[in-house]
């Protein structure tokens, strides 16, 4: 492991303090102060949450665009995603549908309309795929926003077009999918989504996330059984039924909405980075992968980036090692997918000042983990001697 070690360094963003990039650079600073001849790849990494897009388009230098379009509450914002590959799109609900974007929280109003015009600039880039990370958002409208966006109405039973906002769940009476924008049917729609609630019930999307959003009690059990007359609606109406679906419920029921409506495909945040970067065929040249995230704890081992990455890695026999921002409790599960974890913080601190030192406190980890590894090898070769 010396001038033939090539690392990989795959790390999510240390939220609030550094970038993947950022974070890249300064470990990489800091096995350059110890294996002064190594050899990185380099990848932005992401669970399919906030920082996606970023991660993408940093890894594989895509492009970023802007589109007009409208908040929860239908106020005109900007909203931004990305191209790479020429017709593939990355793009998060939350960035036009999410809930840092209200400040009243208006849970019977707010609809993901915005997302589906994001969706539909796409198409009118060329996009032929697109991904789209659905954490983080504002709504409980089970996607009827986004469809009413891409052309489908939904009607009252007097035949009237109702705003597509959840308060009028519970009224639909039938849909009029004629005026779908016909290039979804040619286009591949993945939703990254590690949130495994159905769209109904006491496990689902508005008993679960309403509360957050600024749901009632009374809120809730309307927005539930709004979504369940969605659901009968959408059955006699001839589409598939996706209520039990891991994942229905993950943002205000968009998940149901985008299989039901888009015939999307629901997969594991992390897994569908790694593949858009492909990580298989660039980490097999490896002999070690670097990976972190701000902080690490129990939780972790949930979708996650360092145990994405480290699983990919062990299926090729390749260790994984993680540079963290912290370490939170109970991580004892953690070590069954890495083989060691260090802290960027070595001393106590304010967490001001932590993030004030975040790029030194990366390189002086990475350092010390390099040191370590300096040191295994010369014990490897005899040169430590009792």
């Amino acid at each position: 492991m010396h001038k033939e070690m090539k690392i990989m360094i795959a790390s999510d963003s240390y939220k609030g303090s550094l970038s993947s990039l950022e974070v890249a650079k300064y470990i990489k600073k800091g096995v350059l102060a110890v294996f002064p001849d190594c050899q990185f790849v380099t990848l932005s990494m992401a669970d399919g949450g906030e920082g996606t897009t970023e991660a993408i388009i940093e890894s594989l230098h895509g492009s970023y665009h802007h589109v007009t379009c409208f908040d929860p509450l239908s106020h005109p914002i900007i909203a931004k995603y990305g191209i790479f590959h020429k017709n593939k799109a990355i793009m998060e609900m939350a960035s036009a549908s999410g809930l840092p974007l209200v400040k009243e929280k208006k849970i019977l109003k707010a609809n993901t309309y915005g997302t589906g015009q994001m969706i539909k600039d796409a198409l009118d880039q060329g996009c032929q795929t697109i991904y789209i990370g659905i954490g983080g958002s504002a709504t409980n409208d089970g996607g009827i926003g986004m469809a009413s966006a891409l052309g489908i109405r939904f009607l009252d039973k007097e035949h009237h077009e109702l705003a597509p906002i959840p308060e009028n769940l519970s009224v639909i009476a039938f849909i009029d999918d004629q005026h779908l924008d016909k290039r979804i049917k040619n286009t591949k729609i993945i939703v990254m989504c590690d949130v495994t609630n159905p769209l109904c019930g006491k496990n689902g999307a508005s008993y679960i996330y309403g509360p957050q959003k600024g749901a009632t009690s009374q809120d809730i059990l309307m927005l539930d059984q709004g979504l369940k007359n969605l659901v009968k609606v959408c059955q006699q109406h001839g589409y598939p039924d996706y209520q039990e679906e891991k994942g229905a419920g993950a943002a205000g029921g968009l998940g149901f909405g985008l299989m039901t409506f888009l015939n999307a495909q629901l997969k594991s945040g992390i897994a569908t980075v790694l593949d858009i970067v492909h990580f298989d065929d660039l980490v097999k040249d490896c002999q070690l992968v670097i990976t972190g995230e701000g902080r690490i704890d129990h939780q972790s081992i949930y979708g996650k980036v360092p145990t994405g990455v480290s699983l990919a890695a062990k299926k090729h026999h390749i260790p994984t090692i993680a540079i963290v921002g912290s370490i939170g409790h109970d991580i004892n599960s953690v070590y069954d997918y890495i083989e060691t974890i260090e802290s960027c913080i070595d001393h106590p601190c304010t967490l001001d000042e932590a993030l004030e030192n975040a790029k030194e406190n990366v390189y002086q980890a990475s350092k010390r983990v390099m040191k370590a590894i300096a040191l295994g090898i010369k014990m490897k070769k005899g040169a430590v001697t009792k």
